[in-house]
């Protein structure tokens, strides 16, 4: 009796209640979603993969892709000409006589030009080439200068070192001779 007592007070007014998560619970609410994922997977393959899509052309997805196939194709192209024009047909080597010709002629006609340049740039704006610059004329004065003084300097250091020679008859009669001349 007071089982049923407990049994409508408790459970007939109420309806279900919500049990705990029970590992039996758990288990079966994980079951029932892969049921729907499977489900799902099925509704794809025949209801949308099945019927196509349809994309219009002037998507952004769809130009990018039809780019990207032009350069893939201009890509083979170039390969094609490599492996099957430049491979089979006309073979230019760099040793025939037109080429070497050629050649020269370019290195010269570009020679002129460096030499044509050099006259308009370079001499024409003020730096000169040549010995007569007067950075060079300076140089060449600071040089001298140096030479002399180094010279003197010589000189200086060897009279210190020899005593003067004594007056010899000869040097005697030049000094007087020099009087003379001087007092005429």
């Amino acid at each position: 009796k007071e089982y049923r007592k407990d049994l409508e007070e408790g459970m007939k007014g109420k309806g279900m209640t919500v049990f705990e998560d029970t590992p039996d619970l758990i288990r079966v609410k994980n079951a029932a979603q892969i049921l729907n994922e499977r489900q799902y997977k099925k509704d794809l393959e025949t209801e949308i993969k099945g019927k196509g899509m349809e994309v219009g052309p002037d998507t952004p997805e769809i130009k990018r892709a039809k780019k990207a196939s032009e350069i893939a194709s201009m890509k083979e192209y170039k390969k094609d000409l490599e492996n099957e024009i430049k491979g089979k047909g006309m073979e230019v080597g760099t040793d025939t006589l037109d080429i070497q010709r050629a050649k020269k002629a370019s290195e010269i006609v570009s020679q002129k030009e460096y030499k044509k340049d050099l006259e308009t740039e370079i001499r024409g704006k003020g730096m000169q080439v040549g010995p007569d610059t007067p950075e060079i004329q300076r140089v060449k004065r600071a040089s001298e200068i140096a030479s002399q003084k180094m010279y003197k300097d010589e000189a200086e250091k060897m009279l210190c070192n020899y005593s003067a020679v004594p007056d010899t008859p000869e040097m005697e009669r030049i000094r007087s001779t020099q009087k003379n001349i001087s007092s005429v």
